[in-house]
């Protein structure tokens, strides 16, 4: 691993929410911009966006709220964003320009002291799958794609790499990994295992395997989820990863 993890996120970050200053400490609020090599996701509005990484605020906002925003957390102690009366009273100012709350995530990055876990020969085979195969698969399923988590076809988000697993014997497919490009720096891992196939310790090792992939390319990938969902944490710790930043994101009406 020769990425300086930290610097990597933080520079994603500023292209994130158009902070010019590379001073990455505290909390900086900067006005709204779609910059080049930013993490663009698909139905989600510029108009407002948080991403709360080490205690500190990347924030942009539109010109018509930025300085209410500035107003209220200029000075806010950020580790406590996603309380839900703060994000109550943020959907409220949002509201009035017809905007609101889509969802709050939490993300995780690779832990650098992560040892790497080990595995007897499992009764599967592997199939790695670029950009040709991705756009087979893609006019194969369309709509009916059965691994959207793995390869979401988001134009925004480009699926770059797949992992296939079959069961070896028959070649049922058995689950998939794919990581996306989300920005210039941080690529997006996701994950889809079949039923039948579930329990067996098929996520951690599609993740596990994608993350030395991504790093092989330079970049760093991420794995994000809802804080509800205990079993991914579950999957993205067992496979080296680490909770590292909180991300809200609005829409509109």
């Amino acid at each position: 691993m020769n990425i300086d993890i930290d610097s990597f996120a933080r520079e994603q970050f500023r292209l994130d929410t158009n902070c010019k200053s590379e001073n990455d400490t505290g909390i900086m609020i900067n006005e709204s911009a779609e910059l080049p090599g930013a993490r663009l996701v698909d139905n989600v509005s510029p108009f407002f966006r948080a991403i709360i990484y080490k205690g500190d605020a990347y924030i942009m906002a539109d010109p018509k709220i930025i300085d209410r925003v500035r107003e209220k957390y200029s000075d806010y102690k950020v580790e406590w964003f996603c309380k839900f009366e703060n994000l109550r009273e943020l959907d409220r100012m949002l509201n009035e320009f017809g905007i609101e709350i889509m969802d709050t995530h939490i993300y995780m990055l690779p832990d650098p002291y992560f040892t790497d876990n080990e595995y007897e020969d499992i009764p599967y085979d592997g199939y790695w799958l670029y950009d040709r195969d991705i756009a087979e698969w893609r006019d194969r399923y369309g709509e009916d794609n059965p691994f959207r988590h793995a390869l979401p076809f988001s134009k925004r988000q480009p699926d770059r790499i797949g992992l296939l697993l079959t069961e070896r014997g028959n070649e049922r497919i058995a689950g998939m990994s794919g990581v996306s490009e989300d920005g210039k720096n941080l690529w997006q891992i996701g994950i889809d295992v079949q039923p039948e196939f579930r329990g067996h310790g098929l996520a951690v090792y599609l993740t596990e395997k994608m993350k030395k992939k991504v790093f092989e390319r330079g970049r760093l990938p991420f794995y994000g989820t809802s804080e509800s969902h205990s079993l991914s944490l579950d999957t993205g710790i067992r496979a080296g990863f680490l909770p590292a930043w909180t991300e809200i994101f609005v829409k509109t009406i």
